[in-house]
């Protein structure tokens, strides 16, 4: 399959108040290039496309089936990688490898540095050889490791999205919190200051506003009260009240949040579904008791 190296010059379709999730046009350096995406590539963005070109109304276009954001080669975050994976070696250890060969790091010798000596060095060599071979996902592991990922988490991450990850995180980091196991305050005290996002980001806003009405609803009930979604989130962030009012009204809008009018409730999506399909049967089979 055809592999394209592109660099996005701008998204012509969807607009950019829909999911990141969808069916994507895409103008770039190499012509017009269709196809499913996962995150919504930013403008100068450089793109890896697998698909094939064709012709659409007399226009030669690109076909993707998959999409993967160009990583570059950082030796610096392999080193990282690899000692996290090598028991025995901490971030001491990690540095003093650096300090002594810096990019060479993959061919230091045994006792060149404290503890990287018998199992530890044998250890060490496997995980080196692990990452030539991993290729694609090592990197992406090392990538998020960077930014301050855990281990675990930069896995969860390629387990979840393989491919397409570091186009989902870079996009909107805040996407990890809806790895399993993981959640809001995990990208926001640390992830998301390596992507520049500041405070008042609607990217952290909206990414508040869903993990409050989820943990709210882990308590059982699929609908909560908008004053009480509204105070937790605000206590979250520590402020932002007004933020807190326009995102929500955007999560609104784009079919993310349900409401329930009648009584000042909030729902996610599937809930609100579910919710409703319940309250129409209800309402079908009538009261037995009337």
């Amino acid at each position: 399959m055809p592999q394209l190296n592109v660099t996005v010059s701008r998204v012509a379709y969807p607009n950019a108040t829909a999911a990141p999730e969808a069916w994507y046009i895409l103008i770039t350096d190499q012509g017009a290039c269709k196809g499913n995406m996962s995150w919504r590539p930013q403008d100068q963005e450089e793109l890896l496309l697998d698909g094939e070109w064709t012709t659409y109304k007399g226009e030669k276009e690109f076909k993707f089936k998959q999409a993967t954001i160009h990583i570059p080669e950082d030796p610096r975050a392999q080193l990282h990688y690899v000692c996290c994976r090598t028991n025995g070696l901490g971030n001491a250890a990690e540095q003093m490898i650096w300090d002594k060969v810096g990019e060479n790091w993959q061919e230091i010798q045994e006792g060149e540095v404290t503890r990287l000596k018998g199992k530890i060095y044998q250890n060490f060599l496997l995980q080196t050889e692990s990452l030539k071979g991993k290729s694609a996902q090592a990197k992406v592991v090392a990538a998020l490791m960077d930014t301050g990922a855990t281990m675990n988490m930069a896995e969860s991450a390629w387990s979840t999205w393989e491919e397409e990850t570091m186009g989902v995180v870079t996009a909107n980091c805040y996407r990890m919190a809806d790895l399993p196991n993981y959640g809001f305050r995990d990208i926001d005290n640390k992830i998301r200051q390596f992507y520049g996002i500041t405070n008042e980001d609607k990217r952290r806003i909206r990414a508040a506003v869903v993990y409050t009405i989820r943990r709210l609803t882990d308590r059982g009930d699929t609908v909560i009260g908008w004053s009480l979604l509204y105070a937790e989130c605000v206590k979250l962030l520590g402020g932002y009240a007004e933020l807190v009012n326009d995102c929500t009204g955007e999560l609104f809008g784009e079919g993310t949040l349900k409401s329930f009018p009648e009584f000042g409730g909030v729902s996610l999506a599937a809930d609100w579904v579910a919710e409703n399909t319940i309250w129409n049967y209800i309402n079908d089979i009538g009261d037995p008791d009337a």
